[in-house]
């Protein structure tokens, strides 16, 4: 029987996370868990992730250190995915309980990228984010859509997350299919985003000092003149001052 949802889920050496993360998929929907095909791929040579995903009845893959990187094991996950939907989750971040029902039935009767509320949350505090009147020139200008909070039929894959890119992957993935097959809001809350070491992981730090070369990638890539100042303020924000004469990528690309 093939699933109706493939979801996968990168993991490096946080097996008690990865397990919470399991445990919420399986808690997400009502389905048979034959409906509902677990695939996690670890980039720790060590296999930190392999009892979790037993644990879970989860298919498993050790990358044994080779092709690293979120889009790298994500596009491997898709390769192995046998599911009828896609789905993706970082390893410590969660869904609410019986939340993929909804997107899976609504991306099954082919909506597109199918997508719902999402909750952000650290060691202080809580924040619901409500995506109801989300536009595609918002997320032209910036990425509001997590991992986790979304659904694609299989049918529906464009192309695969592009490994060139230091950061923000997911946004290049999801604004590759949001402009081709289109967005579905799907009301209330479906994913929990875990914040907790994004002020503390020195990678991370590392990374955020670099997002404006991958959003001026991104921004070459999607050509949007209308989206110039919005831009522009967007990199300021990124500590970049670029006029919003110079982001109009139409006669460029």
């Amino acid at each position: 029987m093939q699933p109706e949802l493939s979801l996968i889920v990168p993991t490096y050496r946080r097996p008690a996370l990865l397990a919470r993360a399991l445990a919420s998929a399986r808690a997400a929907s009502r389905r048979p868990a034959a409906q509902l095909e677990l695939i996690v791929v670890d980039d720790c040579p060590e296999g930190s992730g392999f009892e979790a995903a037993r644990e879970q009845g989860a298919r498993y893959l050790a990358k044994a250190g080779i092709d690293r990187g979120l889009s790298a094991s994500r596009n491997l996950g898709i390769a192995l995915a046998r599911g009828r939907c896609l789905a993706f989750l970082d390893d410590d971040d969660q869904f609410v309980p019986g939340a993929l029902d909804a997107l899976i039935d609504t991306a099954l009767a082919g909506a597109g990228l199918v997508y719902g509320d999402h909750e952000l949350f650290d060691a202080q505090r809580r924040q619901t984010v409500d995506l109801s009147a989300l536009t595609l020139d918002e997320l032209l200008v910036c990425n509001r859509i997590p991992v986790g909070s979304y659904v694609l039929p299989r049918a529906a894959l464009q192309q695969p997350f592009d490994p060139k890119l230091r950061s923000h992957e997911d946004w290049e993935f999801l604004l590759a299919h949001a402009q081709r097959v289109g967005l579905r809001h799907v009301p209330g809350v479906v994913a929990r985003i875990d914040k907790t070491d994004n002020a503390t992981h020195s990678m991370q730090a590392r990374r955020r000092s670099l997002f404006w070369l991958d959003f001026l990638s991104i921004y070459a890539r999607f050509p949007a003149p209308h989206l110039s100042e919005a831009r522009s303020r967007m990199l300021q924000q990124l500590g970049l001052q670029v006029p919003a004469a110079l982001l109009d990528f139409e006669d460029r690309v």
